[in-house]
């Protein structure tokens, strides 16, 4: 496999062998180089979003009030609304309003450009831009007091790192290993396009081989795009303008011979 992925991006007349193998082992590319993907965007994950979680429940521990939840009402140690702005992201804001009894309404959180409302029975989220969600507590009383202190975000920062990152790595895989096949049949048909031009006698599964294989080096390019501290302009243009030309260089490998001339 690692020979097949080397020669993806660097020997058009790889893509000669890739078009006699067999289905299995075109297949068994797919993963592998969804593998690959998936172990460089993991990468790139933690370095991009573990930083930003830390911050999240750094700020969420040392500025949220002590909150005692029990019989469906939420209870503050502090008398007064507290407002809190994470650090980083300015647009996140919250409101803690534990004494309050009366509905919030969306102007409301508008005017105070906040996100989430909290009072003494509700919680309000402005979940899109014009569009407020109310989840009523009362209806969800709870056996024991719940504390929401510093102990609890800690704790909560533990388990979202324990389940968040190996769920992410699979919904990777999965989608990349989805989306190369997918793609795999776009690209084939460009491949015939391609192959019409060049003369070439290739048939839609031999192209589709070489459509599988054309990706590799978009994905690498992915991959490194994301670790850039920049954003590319029109990466997902030049992603699909990289495959195509592997795909070109791919068919045009199996362009006949020019006739010798006598």
């Amino acid at each position: 496999m690692i020979q097949d992925f080397l020669g993806a991006i660097a020997s058009s007349q790889s893509y000669r062998r890739f078009t006699d193998q067999r289905p299995t082992k075109t297949f068994l590319y797919v993963l592998f180089v969804s593998l690959l993907f998936t172990i460089g965007s993991s990468i790139v994950l933690r370095i991009r979003v573990g930083p930003i979680i830390d911050e999240t429940f750094s700020w969420l521990e040392s500025s949220t009030p002590t909150l005692t939840f029990a019989g469906g009402k939420v209870s503050s140690s502090v008398d007064t609304p507290t407002r809190l702005t994470h650090p980083k992201i300015p647009d996140v804001a919250i409101v803690i309003d534990t004494l309050r009894l009366a509905p919030v309404q969306l102007q409301e959180m508008t005017d105070a450009k906040v996100v989430a409302y909290l009072t003494n029975n509700s919680l309000y989220v402005q979940e899109r831009p014009g569009e407020l969600k109310s989840y009523d507590l009362s209806k969800a009383g709870t056996e024991r007091p719940l504390i929401i202190d510093a102990k609890f975000f800690r704790d909560a920062s533990a388990l979202v790192k324990t389940v968040f990152y190996p769920i992410a790595v699979v919904i990777i895989f999965l989608f990349t290993a989805v989306w190369v096949a997918i793609a795999g049949v776009l690209y084939a048909v460009l491949g015939l396009i391609i192959g019409s031009l060049t003369h070439s006698s290739l048939t839609f599964g031999a192209l589709y081989k070489i459509a599988v294989h054309a990706q590799t080096a978009a994905l690498l390019f992915r991959i490194i795009v994301s670790c850039l501290p920049f954003l590319v302009p029109f990466s997902s243009v030049l992603t699909i303008l990289l495959t195509s030309v592997y795909v070109w260089l791919g068919v045009r490998a199996h362009a006949p011979a020019p006739a010798a001339n006598p």
